[in-house]
């Protein structure tokens, strides 16, 4: 169907307004955009036609009296598309419908040796071998969520020398069907937003912890700041001046007390000096230490552990507490591999708590998502739907 320039963007604002917010009526959507009752019937109903919405029925929940709203949602299986996943210790891979449905996934573990050495030809060949499992599936689009900024030259603006040459124009240029890239966590943020069932489409922060970090700010609906390579850096606010050098120069950057990577690395210390250390009882090899192996540590009650814990969390807690006054954000989601322990979980909101709140009482809700090594795949279907569906 041939449509004009203004009708597009009118049926992209309501398919985004109903992903981001459904169930909802046609009238509620119409409050809500400013688009005529007419035109939403017109639009919404050309998209029942196509199979890309439905209506759930009525609202029982909301409606007071009069005639009850018919509420209206996404379709299931409209349309079908594999996100990915950059990172040092795998590639993930999902085929998942216009939801969010995850129907596939599988992963590839990886090194920074092998990503310097076979870099896009690998990934290139690992997403051709999980199309060609796929192949009764019509896939619309890729999206690969990359450590790192996309600013359209074909590589990936990052200070991690793992990604400073690897080839994002290979990888467009290996497939027929559209490929798009885009920085892990801002995926994630948009994942957050689409993908959420009953969502209000709150403003909330996304901010994702693991060898590295990352904040994204959804705000109105969009990621702030997304042009500026700066904005999101928050593994880069200065926590304690005195503090290590960091790689970006400076001392007492976050990262280097609470990043994945930084724990890993003074815990190799830590079982290189440190006499009574129960690392020893679980590793043969400092190079063997993970983050999984400093949580057991960490449950076993080993004291330098927990000092190391500790202190990450007392900063974590103060970066928490600057961000909830500096933007304006009903929730913050927190990701990480580090908090998935429930006893480290409990000890990271007891540091919270201690923290002084000042004259504020409505700081926003603080929400530890689930952590797996396919969150950041999902979020690259996320990336399709947005160029896909929901861009002019």
């Amino acid at each position: 169907m041939n449509q004009t320039k203004k009708q597009a963007e009118l049926r992209t604002i309501i398919l985004d307004k109903i992903y981001a917010k459904g169930p909802i009526s046609r009238i509620d959507i119409s409050k809500e955009t400013g688009i005529t009752p007419a035109t939403v019937s017109a639009i919404t109903g050309s998209l029942i036609q196509e199979k890309l919405l439905y209506e759930l029925g009525e609202d029982e929940e909301h409606t007071k009296v009069g005639r009850k709203k018919i509420l209206l949602g996404i379709k299931k299986q409209h349309s079908y598309f594999i996100g990915c996943e950059l990172s040092e210790k795998y590639f993930s891979f999902v085929l998942s419908d216009n939801t969010g449905n995850v129907i596939d996934k599988d992963k590839a573990t990886v090194t920074s040796e092998k990503i310097l050495a076979e870099g896009a030809d690998l990934f290139c060949h690992l997403l051709e071998q999980f199309i060609f499992r796929n192949n009764s599936y019509t896939i619309q689009a890729v999206g690969v969520a990359i450590p790192g900024r996309y600013l359209h030259n074909d590589l990936i603006t990052t200070n991690n020398q793992t990604w400073k040459q690897f080839d994002l124009a290979k990888i467009k240029n290996e497939f027929s069907f559209p490929i798009y890239f885009s920085n892990n966590v801002n995926c994630m943020a948009l994942a957050k937003r689409l993908f959420s069932a009953y969502q209000l489409d709150e403003n909330f922060i996304y901010f994702h912890f693991a060898r590295g970090m990352h904040c994204s700010y959804m705000y109105n609906g969009k990621i702030y700041g997304k042009s500026n390579i700066v904005i999101g850096e928050i593994g880069h606010t200065v926590v304690c001046p005195d503090g290590e050098v960091c790689g970006c120069g400076r001392r007492g950057c976050l990262q280097t007390y609470a990043s994945e990577s930084w724990l890993i690395k003074k815990a190799k210390i830590i079982f290189e000096t440190a006499e009574l250390t129960h690392l020893k009882s679980l590793v043969t090899d400092k190079e063997e230490i993970t983050i999984q192996t400093i949580l057991t540590a960490y449950n076993l009650g080993d004291q330098a552990i927990l000092n190391l814990l500790h202190l990450a969390f007392k900063y974590l807690a103060q970066s928490l507490l600057n961000l909830s006054m500096m933007i304006d954000a009903k929730k913050i989601y927190l990701h990480s591999p580090i908090l998935t322990d429930d006893k480290v979980i409990a000890a990271f909101y007891q540091e919270i708590s201690q923290q002084p709140k000042l004259l504020f009482k409505d700081l926003p809700e603080l929400i530890i998502e689930p952590y797996n090594d396919f969150t950041g795949a999902t979020a690259g279907v996320a990336l399709c739907l947005q160029k896909e569906l929901l861009s002019v």
